[in-house]
């Protein structure tokens, strides 16, 4: 395959992946199969040169064995080993996309054009979020739910009778998730520092679109790490740029804030709501729930999403302790810690780019609780894919000329 058509085949399979990995073709056994998941795979498979196979044992050691034990020590006969067996198939290919995380195994020829689809990908979502605002806003849905019954799980409803200010959801299930996508491109550009400038602002805007308060508020974590250690020339006007969003934001997250101790809002649903069942968990099932058993068990404490009872749980870490138990807690606090590791290196060699993949990445846990569905999971592994260390010698923010076959060929010598 010549370049030239390599370049446009991985350009198409990023932009797919984004805009279709929300696009639902049928279901497996209780689980919605998307479109995105095959695009993303056939991405997975042009971009890497190998199976990161010691990896890939690791991973699942450490992700799908623990819970294996615990079904045999404890079977789950309320929820059936069919429900054991589904979730357990998407930690086992969840741990094949987090073993795959590793940089060694992506052809260089890949980053480029993978980037330049990010960045198609980041202006259409975008566009798309700030067209739902100003069409709600006068009353339509016309461009909500565009894939119509191919829509993820059900159609989303931006209750226009009581918000006069819908909040978008571009392609997605909910907000939430539209923000982790935005976001992850918007990061994942900044990183490699091309198109960063426009990155950063059409992240603000897709973010200040779809209202995801945590999203927003990692982002902002990502934006002052990147300040506190870049030394780029942009430093001053990156500030005033974030001062702006944020005197933009902070009314509506002010409101945000205000509701987390209101049962039936969101902020309560995902953060305060379970820590009941987490408390539960730790002390009754240390090791964690059978793979599984979370819908029905968090169903039974009755939290309050919106006006129904809640049976998911939309934090990431509180899914880690659910299904791991004291593992899963040690797991969390690693997590956090190695954000704090890669922070303070980046912040010794003046080089953030591993930083802000890492508080974005461990960041979007907060309001994302299919940690091991497959579109999350190809996602994060495209954050991880375009991140290579060449990138990080040159402040954030600033734009060098060059072109793709410029960075082709330095990438080679850098292999030499």
């Amino acid at each position: 395959m010549s370049q030239a058509l390599y370049r446009a085949l991985v350009t198409i399979l990023t932009v797919g992946l984004v805009v279709f990995q929300h696009f639902q073709i049928g279901e497996f056994g209780n689980y919605p199969v998307t479109i995105g998941v095959f695009i993303g795979l056939a991405l997975l498979c042009v971009a890497s040169t190998r199976v990161a196979v010691p990896r890939l044992i690791l991973t699942f050691a450490i992700v799908c064995v623990p819970n294996a034990l615990v079904q045999i020590v404890a079977p789950s006969i309320r929820d059936g080993y069919g429900s054991f067996f589904g979730t357990f198939g998407l930690f086992v290919l969840g741990s094949f996309f987090v073993a795959q995380f590793s940089q060694s195994t992506v052809r260089p020829a890949f980053v480029p054009a993978a980037i330049r689809g990010m960045f198609l990908a980041l202006i259409v979502v975008t566009l798309l979020s700030v067209i739902q605002v100003l069409t709600g806003s006068r009353g339509s849905l016309a461009w909500f739910n565009l894939f119509g019954q191919h829509q993820y799980l059900y159609q989303y409803d931006p209750h226009l009778e009581f918000n006069p200010i819908p909040r978008a959801a571009a392609f997605y299930l909910e907000p939430s998730y539209a923000a982790f996508v935005i976001g992850t491109l918007a990061v994942g550009l900044v990183v490699v520092k091309r198109h960063a400038v426009a990155a950063w602002i059409l992240g603000s805007v897709g973010l200040l679109a779809v209202r995801s308060a945590t999203g927003l508020l990692v982002f902002a974590a990502v934006a002052a790490v990147a300040l506190i250690v870049s030394r780029s020339r942009w430093r001053l006007p990156a500030v005033a740029g974030l001062l702006l969003t944020g005197i933009v934001a902070v009314p509506y997250l002010a409101g945000r804030l205000d509701s987390t101790f209101t049962a039936g809002s969101s902020a309560y649903y995902r953060l305060v709501g379970p820590l009941r069942i987490l408390s539960d968990t730790l002390v009754h099932f240390p090791f964690g729930h059978p793979f599984g058993s979370l819908r029905n068990t968090v169903a039974d404490y009755g939290i309050l999403n919106g006006a129904s009872t809640g049976d998911s749980l939309d934090n990431g870490f509180y899914v880690l302790v659910f299904y791991f138990g004291w593992i899963g807690v040690i797991g969390c606090l690693g997590l956090l810690a190695w954000v704090g590791r890669r922070v303070v290196v980046a912040h010794r060699a003046s080089q953030p780019g591993r930083a802000l993949v890492a508080v974005w990445a461990v960041g979007s846990l907060f309001f994302s609780g299919g940690v091991m569905l497959p579109e999350y999971l190809l996602m994060l592994w495209l954050l991880f894919a375009v991140h290579r260390v060449p990138h990080a010698t040159q402040p954030l923010g600033i734009e060098t000329p060059r072109n793709d076959h410029a960075l082709d060929r330095h990438n080679h010598l850098q292999r030499r």
